[in-house]
């Protein structure tokens, strides 16, 4: 064992004889200095880390401030009358209504009906059926997935939440709708896009991995009831490039675009009043949004049960925190069960109409 230890030195006294032979002694002098200084920086990294990593997490708090008069539907009905920033953040809750199913609700979810296709390609979890690493590693089981559910579906119509979105983009009073879904139904909806961002990308577009042509919505539909994965047929250098075409969603694994983190940073210093809907928000980044909006600002959550109610989850974690169940609750507002109904609960306590007919 001595010996072994002692060849690591031998080796480096035969580098520092041919370092000293060749390198001038200048550049001897400034490589030195160069490793000192990083050793200084790297031990005040250390230093630094350490120190945050025995500190305390603090304990989230509700705020102790709200323009709400207390933390009820009808005091939020008075208080959307003001605003003038409002975001919206949904997610796939909110498109179940159009036949459209969810990842996550047992049952109808689409994580509890994809057992065929993780079977057929020896896919360990639903999760990986999204994941970027295996879309590039095989695509196939993804496009499998797409043609049978016939997505994205034109025939899917809004839901009356999104409607409701609409609806407070008339009023005057909608900020941006930042949603999770990938089904484009807002759009149908007639919203302006500078008040839509899809977190999550959508199939309106596709780029091939290879050469990086763009393909439009119509394209990339036609790849998907191909029933083979779609290739590109760009000529790239006088060859056809025969490129995987990849919609552009944002898969397990890939991050949001920089346009997000831009957006957003902005919208949560803006937001006066903060509407979740359909959302567990187990995914982040998205789902740090509740927290990175000023602590005072009311949160109304439409959802079909309660979310981020723990406390313990929320201090050791970037789940938000709802404050619906604590006695000091002053800003968030829960109203659970079908989301299209309390959306209907809502038009009535603000004396709002619907401005144009919609499906159904």
């Amino acid at each position: 064992m001595a010996e072994a230890k002692e060849r690591p030195n031998e080796a480096r006294t035969e580098a520092q004889v041919v370092i000293d032979n060749y390198v001038p002694g200048s550049a001897l002098a400034a490589i030195d200095a160069g490793m000192a200084r990083l050793d200084a920086l790297y031990n005040d990294i250390i230093g630094k880390a350490t120190k945050l990593m025995s500190q305390d997490i603090p304990t989230p708090s509700p705020s102790q401030t709200s323009p709400l008069a207390e933390p009820s539907v009808d005091a939020v009905v008075d208080y959307l009358k003001t605003c003038k920033n409002v975001l919206v953040l949904t997610g796939a809750g909110i498109s179940t209504s159009a036949g459209i199913p969810d990842f996550r609700t047992p049952g109808t979810g689409l994580y509890s009906n994809v057992e065929g296709f993780l079977t057929k390609f020896n896919i360990s979890s639903p999760q990986e059926l999204f994941s970027y690493t295996l879309f590039m590693e095989n695509p196939e089981p993804f496009y499998a997935l797409a043609k049978d559910l016939k997505y994205p579906s034109e025939q899917a119509s809004p839901t009356l939440a999104h409607y409701f979105i609409k609806l407070l983009e008339e009023k005057g009073c909608l900020l941006r709708n930042y949603t999770q879904n990938i089904d484009m139904l807002q759009s149908k909806t007639g919203l302006s896009d500078d008040k839509i961002f899809e977190c999550h990308g959508s199939f309106r577009s596709g780029t091939c991995m290879k050469c990086k042509v763009k393909f439009n919505q119509q394209q990339v539909k036609d790849g998907i009831f191909s029933g083979s994965v779609p290739r590109c047929k760009a000529t790239v250098n006088e060859m056809v490039c025969d490129g995987v075409i990849k919609p552009d969603i944002v898969m397990f694994g890939e991050n949001l675009s920089q346009e997000y983190l831009v957006k957003s940073s902005v919208d949560v210093g803006k937001c006066d009043m903060l509407i979740v809907m359909g959302t567990s928000l187990t995914v982040g980044p998205v789902n740090r949004i509740p927290n990175e909006i000023p602590p005072s600002t009311p949160r109304l959550i439409l959802n079909s049960e309660k979310i981020c109610t723990d406390i313990q989850e929320a201090t050791h974690t970037n789940c938000p925190m709802f404050w619906f169940d604590h006695e000091g609750n002053k800003t968030d507002v829960f109203m659970g069960g079908d989301i299209d109904q309390s959306v209907m609960e809502l038009m009535e306590k603000l004396g709002w109409t619907w401005s144009h007919d919609f499906p159904e």
